[in-house]
């Protein structure tokens, strides 16, 4: 397991943590997240891709922030 902590640019408000919890969820290889205003903080296994949940949270009308 590895943890990721994503900065994610574009949230506003609850609605908005609910929608990327709700993306989060449905992405495999995600094993646990907590989702805030502003960040992600993720458990990912080895089958996890970080560049498939990056693209799902901005098909979700969110920016993942590069480090």
């Amino acid at each position: 397991m590895s943890h990721v902590t994503l900065r994610i640019e574009g949230m506003t408000c609850n609605g908005c943590v609910t929608s990327v919890k709700n993306v989060l969820a449905r992405q495999s290889g995600v094993r646990a997240s907590r989702v805030e205003i502003g960040k992600a903080e993720l458990e990912l296994d080895d089958s996890a891709s970080l560049d498939a949940i990056r693209a799902a949270v901005a098909k979700a009308g969110f920016r993942v922030a590069t480090a």
